[in-house]
């Protein structure tokens, strides 16, 4: 049996987080969208290592907006094949466009 994962979902309507633990080595086993439980607008996979802004943080939901329809899905990046080490989101919307223009390559729609 596989490992689970919690993945995160994000829903931009209401600017809520929340993750589930879901099994298998499919991805038809992650969906991209799930129904948000507050709101019932679509909430977006943002995979394992989301970590959500608060509630009341429009300019940081907006920037974590930007990044997912730029198809950043909040996965690890590593630029050095030899290194464990993975590239930091940006803090700000600002960082965020010089992140996606650098780091296009590493764009996810699939996910």
């Amino acid at each position: 049996m596989a490992t689970p994962y919690n993945l995160a979902y994000a829903c931009f309507d209401c600017r809520k987080s929340f993750k589930r633990s879901l099994r298998g080595s499919t991805p038809d086993a992650y969906p991209k969208t799930m129904v948000c439980p507050d709101c019932s607008a679509d909430a977006v996979c943002l995979g394992r290592h989301f970590k959500p802004p608060k509630r009341s943080d429009t300019t940081q939901w907006n920037k974590v907006k930007f990044l997912w329809e730029k198809g950043f899905r909040f996965q690890k990046i590593r630029v050095d094949a030899h290194s464990n080490d993975s590239v930091p989101y940006p803090n700000s919307m600002e960082e965020a466009k010089r992140f996606v223009a650098e780091y296009a390559s590493h764009a996810r729609f699939d996910i």
